[in-house]
């Protein structure tokens, strides 16, 4: 169903009040539901979430995409929205963290706020009413009175334990607010879903067909998707915005850039991928795990961030690979590794139980797997050395969540990122042979030449073999 330009797209954010209060639950339920009435749905993510976004991406059927207004423009924000929703019949945009939690100490930039106002879409609040009944009045009142260019159109209630713990629970959100309340998700319900150290325990890795159907039953029999379907349909048009990604047909290139995906690794933006594919490269996929070699004839690899620390015997027995891999970056293939690929790309990781196994070795250092963050949060970075990504001094923003740590990396091997925190300076992003790696995860909307720049050095190495 592709519509109008001008047409407004039925969209809807759900929101928060704080983590864990049962976003991801209820953004799983209403596509499930969606999916049920035959309804095509774009399921998008607030903010760096790659393991949420690959729940939604499996049950929709389509890759989730990240909108993120701190690392993106409202302008490139708007376009990816709309790139998508416009081949779609209905977006769900499941937010991060609290509705009102952004980047910054004085600013709701980054916040799931902050892109609903951007989208100029209706927000279903979801409170947790687990140790309390009429409060939850007070509490939407909080948040409506906040900020009122946030549209808060509808409310589910969480953890309710009695029929009549909702009904108190619902008149005082409604008759104090005006917010219509949905429905509810019941106390102790069994839907909840496995964890580990980053968030939700992987889609690749875990089979959740059983909790999928108890959450469509439960929204099904709880919560009013229809009226909730009704609401997304009174979203106004999307403002005006300049597209500046995909303004224009590119070239082709004869590039292949192979690109690490298994059970592994699979911490991408589905954006970042078409930005490559726009800018003229062909995308190779291979495993990690598997694979014995990279695929014939590319040009370039990228590999992005995943859990290595939880495969790493597996990794480390692919002995043909990993081979491969130092070869060719001795050889001078431009290579990218991205977090869990920086990880990869070293000598040896030792995992949390202090088991230490051997990976690529293209980069001398170790990485070690600490107890908890070792750095978290956006960062501003400048790039002070010129490597396969970028030329000195070009500048984006980043995030980075990470809980290992590097060792032993030699003083000449160069050090060409610059982030910047709150006025904290720290150093990433080392280059070795054309083989950089960081634990900066980089959006490629933030700037396209990240991505240009790639697919540009991949190509003048495929002119030199």
């Amino acid at each position: 169903m592709v519509k109008d330009k001008k047409n407004k797209y039925p969209r809807i954010v759900i929101a928060g009040t704080h983590s864990g209060v049962g976003k991801t639950t209820l953004t799983i339920g209403l596509l499930l539901a969606l999916k049920k009435r035959g309804v095509a749905v774009q399921p998008y993510k607030v903010g760096p979430d790659y393991i949420d976004s690959a729940f939604h991406s499996m049950i929709a059927g389509r890759a989730c995409r990240n909108l993120d207004s701190f690392l993106l423009s409202e302008d490139v924000l708007l376009e990816l929205f709309e790139r998508q929703a416009h081949v779609a019949e209905f977006s769900v945009i499941e937010g991060v963290m609290g509705l009102y939690d952004g980047a910054g100490r004085h600013s709701q930039t980054g916040s799931t706020a902050h892109v609903s106002k951007i989208l100029k879409a209706p927000v279903i609040l979801v409170i947790d009413c687990g140790k309390m009944s009429g409060s939850a009045g007070a509490v939407a009142l909080g948040y409506k009175k906040f900020d009122s260019k946030v549209r808060i159109a509808g409310c589910i209630l969480n953890r309710i334990a009695s029929q009549s713990h909702y009904e108190i629970a619902k008149q005082s959100v409604e008759q104090k607010n005006g917010i219509e309340v949905l429905g509810y998700f019941p106390k102790n319900a069994p839907i909840s879903m496995p964890e580990r150290h980053l968030g939700l325990t992987p889609v690749q890795e875990v089979n959740s067909r059983k909790i999928y159907k108890k959450i469509a039953e439960i929204i099904e029999r709880y919560i009013d998707i229809d009226r909730l379907i009704s609401i997304a349909k009174t979203a106004e048009a999307l403002p005006d915005f300049r597209k500046t990604i995909y303004q224009q047909p590119l070239v082709k290139k004869e590039v292949n850039i192979a690109v690490a995906r298994d059970k592994c690794f699979h911490f991408y933006y589905q954006d970042n991928l078409d930005i490559l594919e726009h800018y003229g490269a062909r995308l190779k996929y291979f495993s990690p795990l598997k694979s014995k070699s990279l695929p014939k004839g590319v040009n370039g690899v990228y590999v992005g961030g995943g859990f290595p620390e939880k495969f790493a015997e597996e990794l480390a027995g692919n002995k043909d690979l990993r081979a491969d891999i130092r070869l060719k970056s001795k050889q001078g293939m431009p290579m990218y590794g991205e977090c869990g690929g920086l990880m990869y790309f070293m000598r040896e990781l030792q995992d949390a139980d202090k088991k230490s196994f051997p990976m690529v070795g293209v980069f001398p250092g170790k990485t070690k797997m600490g107890k908890g963050l070792r750095m978290f949060g956006y960062y501003d970075v400048t790039c002070v050395g010129p490597n396969v990504l970028c030329e000195k001094n070009a500048a984006t923003r980043g995030h980075v969540f990470h809980w290992s740590y590097l060792l032993q990396l030699p003083k000449n091997i160069p050090c060409v990122f610059k982030l910047q925190r709150r006025g904290k300076v720290s150093q990433d992003g080392y280059m070795k042979n054309n083989t950089l790696v960081s634990y900066l995860h980089v959006h490629f909307g933030t700037n396209t030449a990240f991505a240009s720049r790639f697919v540009e050095q991949c190509g003048i190495a495929f002119h030199k073999s």
